[in-house]
């Protein structure tokens, strides 16, 4: 492989996801596992590859020249990887074994490879490397396998085969042919290699299987749009972190919206408003144990009383620091590598909005608040009262100066409305009135400085001259009839300024005129092409709706996985941007296909 093809295969398109519900590892087209942090999804990492060349990896693949495609078994999160070469065709399954609700010490990736046809040479290469490639390991080798280790930190490679010491790592090859099977297991946090028959990776797998088909039998949906759904809940499963109930908004970080740019963020972490969103979508798909986990994280874990934070870690604890990587050269060069995220003491008014619309869809769909959750929600309620009136860093974490966000503003009235119609359905109306009069003033409030008169729509903040593609959900929140002619124009607009003319693609706002503090080029953000689609299918424009649908499907990459960002202009292969997989992408897929199936079941009934 050359250095261009190499370049080529690292691209977030040739890539696919596994996990356990507590981490989650990347795995390439070439069979290389390049991101993985263990055991944790905020823990630092082990393969880091995908960052920069000596961050760490564990290939096996075809020594001579070959071909491949990836896919999943149907309905889990087991991935298989095909090679074809000049002398067969193999097969390699990469899975992390699950078993719901209980919480093993260690992390456990399992790697099966099988010859289907000829015989194929194969090279197996283990080079973990710990701390962000920090701290090189000691490797020694076993009877059974190898050791990787350093301090208390140990990893551990099971083999069928000899392994020998490699100049990075161990290494080894083999001939497998047709109809044969060997196994290989990574164990994290082992102190001694065990024989690979003592991890019964067969029987293991046939348990993740019988899961992750068992947990998508709630999938009530049956339309023609089944199976990037399946993909989408199965993805977003895997940004679920099961001991805490914690959902990250995506498993890498620092990852470019931009190739060479410096918009590269840490996104290990959970999100309010992301998650809340993600509860959505997991409410519509009938999927509601995953929101009470979540609600607990926050209500329970969490919140103390006081301003929630943007973000927490996946424990519940804040993010109190970002740090540079500088001996990573990073993602196609594009730098600075960035762990911790120091956005996190930003003032953010719309998550509170955010969290409020998810307890109410919550209700909606069958879950059942209680007393102690809506005494916490209730005083949610009131820090929204008590700050709606101040600036804020907004959606996009601007990091310049704070501004009256239209966006926030309108969340903050979903917050106070949402609250008012638990309360009505709970039969606690003691503060309604002093909730509808402020929701009311925060209305009147948005209606008179967002709108601009000379450009004839809303704009992003008050008294800004420019449009932003979040306002796209003031219908979709109920603020403002979807077919008003203040938000027509407004959804004009940003189709005009913010689109792209081939593609239901959306930049989030024009850097060019908008200054955020950081500066620099960004890809087309993915979740504001599913709002779009949102407000085609509430204007009942189904064909419009279902070509862009159609549209949004096809860029996927080749295992229906979404990036944050898409540039559907690149020129140097490089098309997925931001990091990968983005929940919010895939939530906005999930919604929008919902959306579309219910409109039009209550076409064909009216």
């Amino acid at each position: 492989m050359n250095d261009k093809e190499f370049r080529i295969s690292k691209a977030l398109e040739n890539y696919g996801l596994i996990g356990d519900t507590r981490t989650a590892v990347l795995v390439s087209s070439q069979g290389s596992i390049d991101w993985a942090c263990l055991p944790d999804f905020d823990s630092p990492s082990v393969f880091a590859r995908l960052l920069s060349d000596e961050g760490g990896y564990f290939r096996i693949a075809p020594i001579i020249p070959f071909t491949s495609k990836q896919t999943y078994e149907s309905g889990t999160n087991i991935l298989v990887t095909e090679f074809s070469c000049a002398t067969g065709r193999i097969r390699l399954r990469d899975f992390m074994p699950y078993i719901p609700h209980r919480h093993v010490p260690t992390a456990e990736i399992h790697r099966i490879l099988e010859c289907v046809e000829g015989a194929v040479a194969v090279r197996i290469q283990f080079n973990p490397q710990f701390d962000y490639a920090r701290v090189v390991p000691k490797f020694m080798l076993h009877t059974y396998g190898a050791t990787a280790s350093a301090g208390s930190q140990s990893f551990t490679l099971s083999s069928p085969i000899a392994l020998n010491a490699g100049s990075n790592g161990v290494v080894a090859e083999l001939e497998i042919h047709t109809g044969e099977e060997y196994y290989f297991v990574a164990d994290w946090g082992a102190t001694q290699v065990y024989p690979i028959k003592s991890y019964r990776t067969y029987g293991r797998i046939a348990e993740t299987r019988k899961f992750w088909r068992g947990w998508l039998g709630r999938l009530s949906y049956q339309g023609r749009y089944r199976q990037p759904i399946e993909r989408s809940l199965l993805t977003l499963k895997l940004l679920s972190y099961e001991p805490s109930g914690a959902i990250i908004a995506a498993p890498t970080t620092s990852i470019p919206e931009w190739i060479g740019g410096t918009r590269n963020w840490d996104y290990r972490y959970t999100w309010v408003r992301d998650s809340s969103f993600i509860l959505g979508a997991f409410f519509r798909t009938g999927f509601i144990e995953e929101g009470t986990a979540y609600f607990d994280f926050i209500l329970q874990r969490v919140f103390k009383g006081d301003e929630l934070k943007i973000l927490y870690d996946i424990h519940g604890n804040t993010v109190e620091h970002e740090e540079v990587l500088s001996h990573f050269k990073g993602y196609e060069k594009s730098k600075p590598v960035r762990i911790g995220n120091g956005a996190s003491n930003q003032y953010q008014l719309d998550i509170y909005g955010s969290l409020m619309d998810a307890a109410w869809l919550y209700h909606v769909y069958g879950g059942v608040i209680t007393s102690t959750e809506w005494q916490t929600l209730r005083r949610i309620l009131q820090i929204v009262l008590e700050n709606w009136k101040k600036p804020d860093a907004g959606i996009w974490e601007a990091r310049s100066a704070t501004r009256h966000y239209t966006y926030s503003k309108v969340w903050a009235w979903v917050a106070l409305d949402r609250g008012i119609k638990i309360a009505i359905k709970l039969g606690l109306t003691n503060e309604l009135t002093i909730w509808q009069t402020q929701a009311d003033a925060i209305k009147r409030q948005i209606l008179a400085r967002a709108w601009n008169s000379r450009l004839q729509c809303f704009t992003q903040y008050y008294e800004s001259e420019t449009v932003d593609a979040s306002l796209l959900v003031m219908a979709e929140t109920g603020f403002i009839d979807v077919r008003d002619a203040r938000f027509l124009a407004t959804f004009d607009r940003i189709k005009k300024e913010l689109g792209h003319p081939d593609f239901p693609l959306f930049y989030r706002y024009d850097i060019k005129v908008f200054d955020d503090g950081v500066g620099g080029e960004e890809g087309r953000f993915l979740l504001m092409s599913f709002w779009y689609i949102d407000c085609l299918i509430a204007l009942e424009r189904i064909t419009e709706a279902r070509a862009a649908l159609e549209k949004m499907i096809e860029i996927a990459n080749p295992l229906g996985l979404y990036s944050e960002c898409f540039d559907p202009d690149a020129q140097n292969g490089f098309k997925f941007l931001g990091n990968f997989p983005q929940g919010f992408s895939h939530l906005g897929l999930v919604n929008s296909i919902y959306k579309l199936d219910q409109l039009r079941q209550q076409l064909e009934l009216a």
